[in-house]
């Protein structure tokens, strides 16, 4: 098996101007944004995704949730269907037992700078696999609640005990720290050179009551 650190991937290298309004929707006009947003910076929110419906289930094969959504406008970012999706908020809770949340505003994170990092994850996640087989949708969630930090996830100060029970089997993790840590140094050196082009991936975000966990689908750029 070849280690994560072994991984490698060519890159075309060159500078990408991101040309973002804080908090603004795609049709120019300021959202209406939740307590549940109000630390998930620079989103837009998505013309015709004001009123969605997503039905949540556990994944724990490609990614933590398979997410459907619907009641979704045409627009030039995301479709009805069903999304590879995951969480960011650590410490709540999201019913994912085919549970289904209404009226749920839709935001893009195309060409946010402080989500460059998660979405060059979900752009090199499957090179990551295909370069060391181990790696496993638990390492790629514990990645993304280090990157967003809200609220903040610090391998290194939070106790076993304290991790969510989806990451522990019989009171031990049952993720690869190193693993984790290996990712994110890999994210750090690689994300400033990532071409963000049509095709590429980036996070779409479910603004979910604000008791409720935050969870977001993967889309293609279009």
């Amino acid at each position: 098996m070849k280690p994560v650190t072994n991984f490698k991937i060519c890159l075309i290298a060159m500078t990408v101007l991101f040309s973002t309004s804080c908090e603004k929707s795609l049709t120019g006009s300021e959202p209406d944004l939740t307590i549940t947003l109000k630390s998930v910076e620079e989103v837009q929110l998505i013309s015709g995704g004001e009123n969605t419906t997503i039905t949540v289930n556990k994944n724990n094969n490609e990614s933590n949730f398979s997410i459907y959504f619907s009641n979704i406008d045409a627009n030039n970012v995301i479709e009805n269907g069903t999304l590879e999706a995951w969480c960011i908020d650590w410490t709540k809770h999201i019913g994912s037992n085919n549970t289904t949340y209404q009226g749920i505003k839709l935001y893009s994170t195309d060409r946010v700078e402080k989500w460059e990092k998660v979405n060059y994850l979900l752009n090199i996640k499957d090179q990551l696999k295909n370069g060391d087989p181990n790696i496993t949708w638990r390492e790629f969630q514990v990645v993304i609640w280090s990157l967003r930090a809200n609220p903040e996830f610090d391998l290194d100060k939070i106790e076993v005990e304290d991790l969510p029970s989806s990451m522990l089997t019989n009171g031990q993790p049952n993720f690869s720290y190193d693993k984790v840590k290996e990712i994110l140094l890999i994210l750090e050196n690689g994300y400033k050179e990532f071409v963000f082009s049509a095709g590429t991936k980036f996070a779409v975000i479910a603004a979910t009551p604000a008791d409720v966990q935050t969870v977001f689908g993967v889309v293609e750029k279009k």
